[in-house]
């Protein structure tokens, strides 16, 4: 299944209003490039929306809150899924761990000692290959800016309850939020890669549908300060020859603001167009065999349906 995989890189993109798209872990506030004024969005975060996607879907995955023990008790989960959710008995944690969706799509690994391993009994029959790690085919880039710059907004709140006995009254709460922006995550698939994971094809389309609808409303997406999200284009751009590549994938869709407005001032989509000039000429490209697409918008789609270059795919 994995020869099937072609070497390609991936450039999703999806639209915020008036939330955060991705709070830093240790203040909460939207992560934030002071030089260029665009946000940044994670490839944690990204992540994240597709698992819980997989989590709704009732797909096994490794990086679960469901497993009985905890996402970060790896040990526990290991041992949670070996014994509760291993319809083949496998015995090889190695083996266990390409079971689940995430690991084959993003990697894995489990640190047990010997002694642990062996603990860990299936059909009473001990396990093996405790300490082994899986590189992921797919990966995102560690920060991935928007593509308009961004003033972010105050916004306070009060809360009904007390946040300490001594309080007699809720409390009130500030922070930042991103009125509007138009994200673009940058990904890369490598099927060799995908070889030792046992990814396969069917697995991508799922982690596609995943990165969609898991992004704009579904999964964790549905939160507070989430909300106000929506999948805008899904590009594939799938070379012909394994070692080779082209040049600046992450600049190929430009976004042009329509009257004099500035990347500060957008609101929606109808305040700037996608110039997609530069993908299109990268399209002609040798090295690209094919730039596979899906989107819910009419006016995207009729910029490649005449190409022949470009494949509207399915989710």
């Amino acid at each position: 299944m994995t020869k099937e995989l072609k070497k390609s890189e991936i450039l999703f993109l999806y639209e915020t209003s008036y939330n955060i798209p991705n709070g830093d872990p240790f203040t909460g506030e939207q992560r934030y490039d002071e030089e260029t004024k665009k946000i940044l969005v994670s490839d944690v975060r990204i992540k994240r929306y597709i698992r819980t996607y997989f989590e709704e879907k009732e797909l096994p995955i490794y990086v679960s809150e469901k497993t009985g023990a905890g996402k970060t008790d790896s040990k526990g989960v290991l041992r949670w899924i070996s014994e509760n959710r291993n319809a083949k008995n496998l015995t090889d944690i190695g083996e266990i761990l390409k079971e689940q969706i995430d690991v084959r799509l993003f990697g894995g690994i489990s640190t047990l000692k010997d002694d642990e391993t062996k603990a860990i009994k299936v059909d009473k029959k001990s396990c093996t290959n405790g300490h082994v790690q899986f590189t992921g085919p797919v990966q995102f880039a560690l920060l991935n800016p928007s593509l308009n710059e961004v003033n972010l907004r105050m916004h306070q709140n009060t809360t009904h309850f007390m946040s300490k006995d001594t309080n007699t009254q809720g409390s009130i709460g500030t922070t930042t939020v991103v009125p509007y922006s138009l994200v673009q995550i940058h990904g890369w698939v490598n099927p060799k890669v995908a070889e030792k994971t046992g990814m396969t094809k069917e697995d991508l389309k799922l982690m596609y549908e995943g990165l969609w609808y898991g992004t704009s409303g579904d999964g964790s997406s549905h939160s507070r300060s989430k909300v106000g999200q929506n999948s805008v284009l899904l590009l594939e751009i799938e070379y012909a020859v394994g070692n080779q590549k082209i040049y600046g994938v992450d600049r190929l869709v430009e976004l042009k603001p329509k009257d004099n407005k500035k990347g500060e001032q957008l609101r929606s989509m109808d305040d700037y167009e996608l110039d997609f000039t530069k993908l299109i000429l990268a399209a002609e490209n040798e090295k690209v065999e094919k730039i596979k697409f899906y989107t819910e918008i009419e006016s995207i789609k009729s910029k490649f349906k005449d190409n022949p270059k470009f494949e509207a795919i399915a989710l």
